[in-house]
C-alpha cells in the first residue's frame, strides 16, 4: 500500500464522536465519522480544504485507497 496516505484522528466540534481525516500527499481527501453509529460510518469528501504550494495529482491505486478506508474505519470503531 502507498505510504503517501496519512490518517489523523481527532475531535471535531461538528461531530459528537471521534473523526478520522485521510490525506494523500498532504492533501485532505475525506473525513470519516461515526456519529450515526458504528454500522453507519459516514464519509465526507473534500476538494479544496487545504491549499498546498504545489499541485498534488489525485491519482492512486483504488486498492490502496480501499485498504486505507477500511483500516481507518476499523480503527475508528475500535
Amino acid at each position: 500500500m502507498s505510504n503517501e496516505f496519512e490518517v489523523d484522528f481527532f475531535s471535531d466540534s461538528r461531530y459528537e464522536e471521534l473523526t478520522a481525516e485521510i490525506s494523500y500527499r498532504g492533501q485532505i481527501l475525506c473525513q470519516l465519522n461515526k456519529d450515526k453509529g458504528v454500522d453507519s460510518i459516514e464519509i465526507e469528501f473534500f476538494s479544496d480544504s487545504r491549499i498546498l504550494p504545489e499541485t498534488v495529482e489525485m491519482k492512486f491505486p483504488v486498492d490502496d485507497f480501499l485498504k486505507i478506508l477500511m483500516q481507518t474505519k476499523d480503527e475508528l470503531i475500535g
